[in-house]
């Protein structure tokens, strides 16, 4: 097959070019730059729409960053444009919806199925922020929300931010999700102070809080990736 990466579309061969390629063969079988191409559709000068998409995954480090770029920064890479970016972060997000409302048939019974849900939305920001998990009384996901965003590892939180999503989705439990930029999931004094009161405050309004989750990156010390406060024993009443 001719090289896509050093050729033009025109000079492709039709049967060798993704679309067709995905119509004959199916999507598994085609590179995630030839995925992107066929969501790209056109390249720019002097270089071929799949050679387009290898330079912005090369650009962005893989596609799991690619997707947690804004519009405006995929759209300043040349050949991209606001309208290709747009697309590009409307088919993530509908992949992000797709594994989240997959998830929402299960129960969030345990924190690797939280980290499964939220790991993609938190793990690539470079500032800490708090998401609330409201579930029912089987603890099936409900509704997810953000509560607040702070710089790096100050996140300020207050109970009536935490819980006003949760009340109102009649909950019956609340999970807390956040991320640490530094990639180390250690719970800070701050994180174990603040989620005290949080749990404090749910008793009063009549929400349990099942676990606090905070997502990192894996490592000899934290293999998950994550660290559960129920599982390490955090969320006792003492």
């Amino acid at each position: 097959m001719q090289s896509i990466k050093s050729s033009l579309m025109r000079e492709i061969p039709e049967h060798d070019r993704p679309r067709e390629r995905l119509e004959r063969l199916g999507a598994e079988s085609l590179t995630d730059a030839e995925l992107l191409a066929i969501l790209l559709r056109t390249g720019r000068k002097g270089m071929s729409v799949v050679h387009l998409a290898e330079a912005l995954l090369k650009r962005f480090d893989g596609l799991e960053r690619l997707g947690q770029q804004s519009v405006s920064e995929m759209a300043g890479v040349d050949g991209i444009g606001k309208a290709k970016a747009a697309l590009l972060k409307a088919a993530f997000a509908l992949h992000q919806r797709v594994n989240s409302r997959a998830m929402e048939q299960f129960p969030l019974d345990h924190p690797d199925r939280i980290y499964k849900v939220m790991v993609e939305r938190v793990r690539f920001l470079t500032v800490e922020v708090l998401h609330g998990l409201a579930l029912d009384s089987k603890l099936r996901l409900i509704r997810s929300y953000e509560i607040s965003s702070g710089l790096l590892n100050q996140t300020l939180v207050h109970a009536r931010e935490v819980f006003r999503e949760a009340i109102s989705a009649s909950a019956a439990y609340l999970v807390l999700v956040h991320n640490h930029p530094s990639g180390d999931p250690k719970p800070s004094a701050d994180d174990i102070r603040t989620t005290k009161e949080i749990r404090q405050a749910g008793e009063v309004v009549g929400i349990q809080l099942l676990d606090h989750v905070i997502v990192g990156k894996p490592s000899d010390l934290h293999p998950c990736g994550y660290v559960s406060f129920k599982e390490c024993g955090l969320l006792a009443s003492h």
